[in-house]
């Protein structure tokens, strides 16, 4: 049995190779706990009740979200090229081995779970769910609304012109007493208009 040297340059080459590799995996895995830890401490909403299993599925801190999102979204495309390179691999042996089955897609239901894909796609339905729910979305759209009337009912002076006694006023004649009412108020305005 022969044993061959490793020549100095190869070994250092190897060695460093080896140093990045484990750095980059390193750094990946970091950020993706990041992400993780951040998500659950900073960015979702507490539990409503304590006998709750998990926290709902609403953003709390939504600017620092945004930003948090913003610098990272370079790394997430990334990761996301490489997850998609490592889904089509996973396809690839799984197909190759379930290929004699024809009863059987590609990636069977008992191997949805190991396809970081769909795993997104389920999180991003359940994401649409608890944000798009009609009920709520109307709700908050009942409350905006509200509190715009009751903003501009207290912005405007105007507010009692608004207000008819059950007769019909034209928009002219309406716009005329408003000229009137501030010219009135105003009475500086009235040098600047133009003659007719």
């Amino acid at each position: 049995m022969f044993l061959l040297p490793i020549p100095f340059i190869v070994a250092i080459t190897l060695s460093l190779c080896l140093l990045y590799c484990s750095l980059a995996l390193g750094i990946v895995i970091g950020l993706m706990l990041l992400q993780v830890v951040m998500a659950a401490r900073f960015f979702l909403q507490p539990k409503i009740c304590q006998t709750a299993k998990a926290k709902p599925l609403a953003l709390d801190n939504r600017k620092v979200f945004h930003n948090f999102n913003y610098f990272l979204f370079f790394y997430n495309v990334l990761m996301g090229l490489s997850t998609c390179l490592f889904r089509l691999l996973c396809s690839l042996v799984v197909g190759a081995w379930l290929i004699g089955r024809i009863d059987r897609t590609i990636m069977p239901k008992g191997y949805e779970a190991a396809d970081m894909g769909f795993r997104t796609w389920i999180g991003m339905l359940f994401v649409d769910l608890y944000h798009t729910n009609p009920s709520l979305v109307c709700f908050c759209h009942i409350l905006v609304t509200q509190n715009q009337e009751r903003q501009e009912q207290r912005t405007t002076s105007y507010q009692h012109f608004h207000e008819t006694a059950g007769f019909r006023v034209s928009s002219k004649a309406k716009t005329r007493w408003l000229l009137l009412y501030t010219l009135l108020n105003n009475p500086s305005l009235s040098a600047l208009r133009k003659p007719k």
